[in-house]
């Protein structure tokens, strides 16, 4: 007789090779710079004074050393990691989250490889990580966000372990990668919530025995985060990690209103075929949602129901673990997403960036009902509930790829203060050979402070916007400190050849014709094809 050859090594091999074009495809994306803004030049400015033994924080727009706040920390310390071995930051930013790409889509699929009977989910797990467009955008940046949703699988893969062998090590393991999760971005706080719940629900052991546990994960995953909001609230005059609190009964309904339309919005298309212009009605979308959820979840609950019954050699890898846990760490993410838009200033962003754990979470939950059903009514015949996942992930790929292909040749240029061509930057090279000792005055502040690692003075932090409007050549203006600076201790001052629009949003289009004014007479240093360094004798 001819033995059955076991499928499960060419669905592994498939979940790797998926892993791996996903790789291929952010170096790809990101081959000239990861992009970013603001952000990514407060992380990275982070791990290089972490390095330089300041501390965390980074030298603002002032040239004043400030404490991060706002910015969780744990982004900038593996770069800091990294910088310890002579590695230029924003190459270690795009290359750490390339790596994140790969092994979160490896992990998506795995988790599914090793946890269910259902081994062939963790393809569509993958390829859904890998196709989806704001997964390729966001790892092929130079933001935290990929780092989060690796640590975010990777603590979830130690507590599916845990829940499966019920060996403390993995509790406790568990517990501490998913404490990072939050120090990668504050809202991660939900998904502590998520895990502690999961082992209150799902340990082995009495009612008490599985309360003890799930109190000791809490506390395990609760430190790292509490011993940092406690750092940033003695060290900064913000109240809650770089926010301040209050309530505003008056318009709470009006602003959960505003997130509500923003995040159906957003949420609604990532379903195929739906865009801003066949969106359906707000009323229609919000009905089917509900009606989803609500199907799904008793679905899932009936499926547990029957498994009970079974003998628990046959119920165990389910996939009852893997919905429970990622669908929870979803909706604790997104209240705890909720809670700070209402309750918190400055308010959060909902964009696709800041909802891009949710649909990492929501992949990993509603592929893991499919498990669930499977195991519970069609055990033996995957095709029935198989058929249902392939024709749903593959509309979704359908709809995704064009998007992704988009988006893929849009970064691929480079986009940002990250971008590669500002490491080549003439202007740049010439302020990075500056004496040390000498200030330097320029109108994107943010883009020095990334590329030379200098405390660089923002032109626009002191600068009149008022009338009466400068007349007279740059340093002449007593109302503004920096200009002081720039003549009476030789500072150089670098403007770069964006300066006439930046003008233009300061002060307005009246005064446009004051930008010659203000730099006649000075002295150039140098003259470079991206802007002038002046000095002012």
């Amino acid at each position: 007789m001819i033995k059955r050859i076991s499928p499960r090594p060419l669905i592994l091999g498939v979940i790797v090779l998926i892993s791996l074009l996903g790789g291929m495809l952010a170096i790809y994306t990101t081959a000239n710079g990861p992009w970013g803004y603001t952000d990514p030049v407060i992380y990275i400015s982070t791990a290089r004074s972490l390095d330089h033994g300041l501390g965390f924080g980074y030298y603002e727009g002032n040239a004043n050393f400030t404490p991060i706040s706002l910015e969780a920390p744990f982004y900038s310390v593996i770069l800091s990691v990294i910088g310890l071995f002579g590695v230029n930051l924003v190459v270690a930013a795009r290359w750490l989250n390339i790596l994140a790409f790969v092994f979160s889509i490896f992990l998506a699929g795995w988790i599914f490889f090793r946890f269910t009977r259902a081994p062939a989910l963790g393809i569509i797990a993958s390829i859904l990580m890998c196709a989806f467009p704001y997964m390729v955008v966001m790892f092929s940046s130079a933001y935290s966000e990929p780092l989060f949703i690796l640590v975010f699988l990777t603590g979830g893969t130690c507590l599916l372990i845990y829940l499966q062998k019920g060996k403390p090590r993995f509790l406790i393991l568990s517990a501490l990668l998913v404490g990072l999760i939050p120090l990668a971005r504050y809202a991660g706080l939900g998904i502590i919530a998520a895990g502690a719940i999961s082992v209150l629900l799902f340990a082995a052991g009495r009612a008490w025995s599985r309360t003890k546990k799930a109190l000791l994960f809490l506390l395990v995953s609760s430190l790292p985060i509490l011993a940092w909001l406690g750092w940033v609230y003695l060290s900064t005059p913000n109240s809650l990690g770089g926010r301040s609190v209050g309530v505003e009964l008056s318009g709470l309904a009006a602003q959960f209103q505003t997130f509500r339309g923003a995040f159906m919005d957003i949420v609604w298309m990532w379903v195929p075929f739906q865009s801003n212009n066949t969106l359906l009605p707000y009323k229609v979308r919000f009905i089917l949602l509900g009606a989803g959820l609500t199907l799904v979840v008793g679905l899932a609950l009936l499926a547990n129901q029957r498994l009970r019954k079974r003998p628990e050699q046959e119920s165990r890898n389910s996939g009852l673990h893997v919905f429970s846990f990622f669908g929870l760490s979803a909706l604790m993410y997104l209240a705890v997403v909720i809670v700070s838009y209402l309750f918190t200033r400055p308010m959060v962003d909902i964009d696709n960036r800041m909802l891009l754990p949710f649909y990492a979470g929501m992949v990993m939950s509603l592929v893991g009902a499919f498990a669930l059903w499977q195991a519970a009514w069609f055990t033996g015949r995957w095709w029935a509930v198989a058929g249902v996942a392939w024709l749903a992930a593959g509309l979704c790929v359908a709809w995704y790829l064009p998007q992704t292909q988009a988006k893929v040749a849009f970064f691929h240029q480079g986009d940002g203060l990250t971008a590669y061509k500002w490491g080549r930057s003439a202007i740049i090279q010439a302020v990075s050979a500056l004496p040390a000792n000498r200030a330097v005055i320029s109108n994107d502040w943010e883009l020095l402070t990334l590329w030379t690692g200098h405390p660089i003075h923002g032109v626009w932090g002191s600068f009149p916007s008022e009338a009466p409007i400068q007349t007279t050549a740059y340093g002449t203006d007593p109302r503004d400190a920096t200009q002081t600076l720039f003549c009476q201790e030789g500072a150089a001052l670098v403007i770069f050849d964006d300066f006439p629009t930046e003008f233009r949003a300061q002060v307005g289009e009246t005064y446009l014709d004051r930008v010659p004014m203000l730099f006649a007479g000075l002295t150039v240093y140098g003259k470079y094809s991206d802007g002038v360094i002046y000095l002012c004798h």
